[in-house]
């Protein structure tokens, strides 16, 4: 699948905030991020999750109008939007399922605002965007199958450029005992293209295959039901792409350098390469 991005914007309580501005400037952030786009009443009531999310979705489309001479911030919001997220809003699902268990009567406003697909429908609903919007959860998978389902509406025509946002935050305490990667609140928010235009930034190449469970058994020698230590744990995928694409175009520190990242989840090895200069799709 090789796509074109012509903005990308990244953050995490890990490190920087990251966008693709000429400057690269970073900026260390402990706390969430303000949102002065979102009238004061709806921001009020966001929870972490959302406003981690249109943080980084308002930052794609801004650099995108930025690149854009002939956009303005009101057409670059008209956008098919891929949303990704493998626990959607944990902190406020496990609060109702709480309730739910205490047999207490639970928020229809909590419930409603706590699907996967609540998020990018309330930024439509603020950019007035009526374009579609797919919602995904595939597990480890989950970022890298916004990229699959991205591809396929690009391909089909029914779109020539399109937003992912992937989001995701630490498990909840309650649910902490099943980690399987590295806890990080995080979002990434990328304009991409089948076509290379003028504000395109990089590009990029993702492949898959399927990860059997012999490979599994062959990688962990053998002891497929011990727990692995928390420090050992992998980062999310979409952190696991945002350091790779940083340190190959040169944004970080580069530690490990690599042209190619691979990331293995439970059932598929992804691969990604950047490809200089432009390519026929």
């Amino acid at each position: 699948m090789k796509l074109h991005l012509e903005s990308i914007s990244a953050w995490s309580t890990s490190g920087a905030e990251k966008t693709n501005k000429p400057d690269g400037m970073q900026q260390k952030s402990s706390v969430w991020p303000t949102l002065a786009f979102v009238p004061a009443m709806q921001r009020r009531r966001l929870s972490p999750f959302a406003k981690i999310a249109l943080y980084t979705a308002e930052n794609a489309l801004a650099a995108l109008s930025e690149t854009s001479e002939s956009k303005t911030p009101e057409q670059s919001a008209q956008i098919d939007i891929v949303f990704s997220s493998r626990h959607g809003d944990l902190h406020k699902t496990s609060v109702l399922l709480t309730d739910l268990a205490a047999e207490q009567d639970i928020s229809p406003t909590a419930f409603s605002t706590s699907v996967h697909n609540a998020v990018p429908g309330l930024y439509s609903i603020i950019k007035h965007n009526k374009q579609a919007i797919n919602a995904i959860s595939a597990g480890k998978d989950s970022f890298f199958y916004a990229f699959v389902d991205a591809y396929a509406r690009l391909k089909s025509g029914r779109a020539n450029k399109l937003l992912i946002v992937h989001v995701d935050r630490e498990l909840p305490a309650l649910y902490s005992q099943f980690q399987d990667e590295q806890q990080v609140d995080h979002a990434v928010a990328m304009v991409v293209t089948l076509i290379p235009t003028p504000a395109t930034i990089a590009n990029i190449d993702i492949n898959f295959s399927a990860f059997s469970g012999a490979e599994k058994g062959a990688e962990n020698g053998g002891k497929q039901g011990d727990q692995q230590d928390t420090a050992e744990l992998n980062l999310p995928a979409a952190l696991c792409f945002m350091n790779w694409f940083d340190t190959n175009l040169g944004l970080t520190p580069k530690i490990v350098p690599k042209s190619t990242l691979q990331y293995t989840s439970d059932r598929h090895i992804w691969t990604c390469d950047l490809i200089s200069g432009t390519m026929d799709v």
